[in-house]
């Protein structure tokens, strides 16, 4: 009896690599990770782990990785035989920089575009994304401009299923034939193209001053989670918005100052879930601006039902 083929996961981590050899280690990996078609250069000791699921021709990684530096530039455009659109779907942490003529900035729950045949530059700090790399023939062939496309942020509402789509895909691959995960390969490609439409639609709206000013205050915030200075009143200076203002923006989330503790305590739990960090929890405490490790403990335990200590006691041994 002939059973279907299952997906599988592969696994690349920097976990058992030595300090000094973990940068090259993860360039040297080879396609399909985007490693060897950047130059970068780490702005922190190196580490990384991901996780890559093929759908038919889409291939997708789930990474979490340390703060880089990324190029593309002409050399590397003319060196590199790979053609594709990569989608960026942000989970944790930003990123800023710029793709052709655009200046861009993302964050938490963003969707970027980027064309791997045009000049790149950006700078992201330690996150967790999700990278999907669709073959330049397969986008085209649904009708997207990946030249135009590039550096473009979607804030379609479409957009936002994106990244639930593909985690969900994560979670079920074990229990997925090869066919059925190229099936569902072509429904994020459905879903791209929805969330991507208004993109070259002259017609649709701008974004409401409301929601633009929401998300100029988070970016603002995410950029700056560790430093001491992210304070209302700085918050206030720096976008000119009154007190008043910032206070409605945040309403359900309980009010700015509820919404900092949140980022910062959920910034925290991604460096605990990583398994090549050694970094001490009263370290952690003083890098995102916490009084001090019982502080954070007792935050960090109301907030996630566990301690910071046994978050990354069961990070590891998953």
């Amino acid at each position: 009896m002939r059973f279907a083929r299952r997906l599988e996961l592969l696994h690349f981590s920097t976990k058992e690599v030595p300090a000094r050899d973990r940068h090259e280690a993860w360039v040297n990996r080879g396609w399909p990770s985007l490693a060897p078609i950047y130059r970068t250069e780490p702005l922190v000791p190196f580490a990384v782990s991901s996780e890559s699921l093929g759908l038919g021709e889409i291939v997708i990684h789930y990474v979490t990785m340390t703060g880089q530096r990324w190029t593309r530039d002409a050399a590397m455009l003319r060196s590199g035989a790979t053609d594709a659109l990569v989608v960026a779907l942000t989970l944790e942490g930003e990123a800023h920089g710029a793709m052709g003529a655009r200046s861009f900035r993302t964050g938490p729950g963003s969707v970027q575009l980027c064309d791997l045949g045009q000049e790149s530059s950006h700078v992201s700090s330690a996150s967790r994304t999700i990278l999907a790399i669709i073959p330049r023939a397969v986008a085209t062939a649904k009708g997207l401009d990946v030249a135009a496309l590039h550096g473009v942020v979607l804030t379609s509402g479409a957009a936002s299923m994106l990244a639930p789509h593909l985690l969900s895909l994560r979670s079920m691959a074990a229990t997925l034939t090869v066919a059925e995960g190229a099936q569902l390969g072509r429904m994020f490609l459905e879903m791209l193209t929805l969330a991507a439409a208004t993109v070259a639609n002259p017609a649709s709206k701008p974004l409401h001053p409301r929601t633009a000013a929401a998300r100029a205050v988070r970016l603002s915030i995410e950029s700056r989670l560790g430093s001491a200075g992210l304070t209302i009143a700085n918050l206030c200076r720096e976008l000119g918005i009154s007190r008043a203002t910032l206070h409605r923006l945040f309403e359900t989330e309980g009010g700015v100052q509820a919404y900092i503790r949140q980022r910062r305590l959920e910034a925290v739990r991604l460096a605990l879930s990583d398994p090549d960090s050694l970094e001490p929890i009263h370290a952690l405490a003083e890098r995102f601006a916490f009084s001090d490790a019982a502080h954070l403990s007792r935050l960090f335990r109301s907030r996630f039902g566990l301690t910071p200590s046994d978050h990354r006691a069961r990070a590891r041994d998953s």
